[in-house]
């Protein structure tokens, strides 16, 4: 999650919700900070700063639930020492405060007003472009995050990137680094080759039932059926929630008003104006020479000119007096009441402000033209409806998940809020069908909490759906029949010959090419033929990955080609002969492909070179597990 963090902090809507976020934080952070006062026993320390426990705790769950996340209900947690996960939780809170330290000592700080416009732009926390404090503490939760753990880890990353920044501005690449990588880098090679297709060989392949028993009984844990469930669900939908929503007349109309207010509040005017500089004893006698001006307008004389004769504003006289445009705020009261006054040309009479004397032309004037209310109709009903059903279904949610957790099964959740009990099919922790297809289903479906007969807490399935499960039914592991497992004993059994034949072949036509001999017609025979290639590059496309490599993993050929076989890992065989191999030039290159690999050999360097700063600063320290 920590590498969707984008840093847009512009806006007013941001500066808002940056004082709200230290509310927010503050509160349902509470429990980790009194955690923490409760919990200062630690063994784990970094020049003589302790890292507490619930600190490691908290980190270990942290990375057992992101491995959760990433592999979904396919790992056995069972099958793995979790010891592991206190050790490298210990090891990330060590390099973090070891990072904090040693940024600080270096005089580099993240200040908690750039941590809380960080978290007020994430994307993952807002809805509807607006920050959520239930997405955001729900998605915390699901990451093993407290809001102190992740603002540290926001903190840690700052500091790092700020750290490396001072290496990569000071690294730099010579001539001869980029002279040869470019030889290598954009090295070109001839090449031709044979692929044997062992799924072509597979469909000529003879298997008989005896052979197919034995392997069935020989690998009868590759046929174990693993542990199945069946669930019963309530499904909250947003969509049915629509039904329940009347938009009025009255409704449309006002937010229609509401939307027309503030489509007339952005009309922009420009304007130009004469300024007269007047003492508080010279209010009448400037007043006068101000309507002796505008009498020479009047009588057809330039209003450009002649601001740039009178006008003290020097700033505005020289462009013919243009203050720029305005949507009624930009200016001084009584200037932006006059102007509104205004017809398009037209010129005021002397307007007295805190800054002097005007005379005001409206120069251009742009209008939104609203639309009607018949054709903006359909659209608010729509918005209307979608911000109703929203908060209806947020609390409809809440009070779901309230009565799963109070409910010893689904039936009275399902009598109180209407909903239908629905049922899945058996699945394993592959997943099945419809809601068993989602990965929040399967995780809690096969929970110590589900599979003890509790009702799930609410599972988000989507931004309009959420369910709460029930197991109905808990099938232990079993081996399937042979009957049933024959079509894949089959299947295995066919492509395991091919692929023996294709390396047969594969080995047959390279030792002929070895001794020199004409394999054409050994070719022909099997409906092969060379295929090959000219100019191929590092990052070519259009070619079998593994081929790819196999072709730049051959030495360079003294003076004839040189042929390398392997059988790939789909047991195809490929022979592959490289003709002719053309170092890269760094001339060749292009400006830009230039300036990217000197940047690449730049950020290799500054990593190396932080690395190993690091390094040295671990060694010194004074580190106690």
């Amino acid at each position: 999650m920590l590498q969707n963090i984008r840093n847009n902090s512009q806006g007013l809507l941001a500066k808002i919700f940056v004082g709200f976020i230290v509310f927010v934080f503050a509160i349902f952070g509470l429990d980790s900070i009194v955690g923490t006062i409760g919990n200062t026993n630690s063994t784990v320390s970094v020049n003589g700063v302790a890292i507490d426990e619930l600190a490691i705790e908290s980190e270990a769950q942290r990375i057992t639930q992101e491995l959760l996340s990433s592999l979904g209900a396919q790992i056995d947690l069972s099958t793995i020492d979790t010891t592991q996960f206190r050790e490298q939780a210990i090891n990330n809170l060590v390099e973090r405060e070891l990072l904090i330290q040693t940024a600080f000592e270096n005089g580099m700080l993240i200040s908690a007003a750039t941590l809380d416009r960080e978290i007020a732009q994430t994307t993952d926390f807002q809805v509807d472009g607006v920050f959520s404090n239930e997405r955001a503490q729900a998605l915390l939760a699901s990451f093993g995050y407290t809001p102190a753990t992740y603002r540290a880890s926001l903190q840690q990353q700052g500091l790092l990137n700020q750290m490396f920044t001072v290496y990569s501005v000071s690294s730099f690449a010579t001539p001869n680094e980029l002279e040869n990588l470019a030889r290598i880098n954009e090295e070109k090679r001839n090449f031709r080759y044979i692929r044997v297709d062992a799924n072509n060989l597979s469909v000529t392949q003879v298997v008989s039932d005896d052979e197919i028993s034995q392997y069935y009984d020989a690998n009868s844990a590759l046929f174990m059926q693993g542990e199945r469930v069946s669930l019963e669900y309530l499904e909250l939908n947003k969509n049915d929630l629509l039904a329940e929503i009347e938009v009025t007349d009255d409704q449309i109309q006002a937010q229609y008003d509401i939307e027309l207010s503030t489509l007339q509040a952005q009309t922009e005017r420009r304007a130009s104006h004469i300024l007269l500089q007047a003492a508080a004893n010279e209010v009448e006698e400037v007043i006068g020479q101000a309507e002796l001006i505008k009498s020479r307008i009047d009588a057809g004389e330039s209003f450009e000119d002649l601001a740039a004769e009178f006008s003290v504003d020097n700033g505005s006289a020289q462009y013919g007096g243009d203050v720029g445009y305005t949507t009624g705020e930009t200016f001084a009261e009584e200037f932006e009441s006059a102007l509104e006054g205004l017809e398009l040309d037209e010129v005021s009479g002397p307007i007295r402000t805190q800054f002097g004397i005007h005379l005001i032309k409206l120069t251009e004037i742009t209008e939104d033209e609203a639309p009607s209310i018949e054709e903006s109709r359909d659209r608010i009903q729509r918005e209307l409806q979608d911000q109703a059903v929203e908060d209806i279904y947020i609390a409809k949610a809440e009070e779901l998940n309230n009565l799963s957790f109070e409910s010893i099964d689904l039936q009275e959740p399902a009598d109180i809020l209407d909903l239908t009990i629905q049922t899945t099919d058996l699945f394993d922790n592959a997943g099945g069908l419809g809601i068993a297809a989602e990965s929040g289903v399967i995780s809690a479906a096969f929970s110590s909490d589900v599979q003890e007969g509790l009702n799930s807490e609410l599972i988000a399935l989507d931004d309009s759906r959420s369910v709460v499960i029930r197991m109905l039914e808990l099938r232990e592991p079993e081996l399937r029949s042979m009957i049933e497992a024959s079509a894949e004993v089959e299947s295995t059994l066919r492509m395991q010959k091919a692929e023996e034949q294709a390396l047969s072949l594969g080995e047959t036509f390279l030792s002929n090419l070895n001794n020199d001999q004409n394999i054409d017609n050994l070719l022909a025979v099997q409906g092969l033929e060379w295929s090959g290639g000219q100019n191929l590059s590092r990052t070519s496309s259009g070619l079998d990955p593994e081929i790819l490599q196999m072709i730049f993993d051959i030495s360079k050929p003294d003076e004839s080609s040189v042929l390398l076989g392997q059988q790939l890992a789909s047991g195809d065989y490929v022979i592959a002969e490289l003709l002719e191999v053309i170092p890269g030039d760094l001339d060749e290159m292009s400006e830009d492909n230039q300036l990217a690999l000197q940047s690449y050999l730049m950020q290799l360097g500054a990593t190396s070179d932080f690395s190993a700063y690091m390094s040295g600063v671990h060694t010194k320290a004074d580190i106690e597990r």
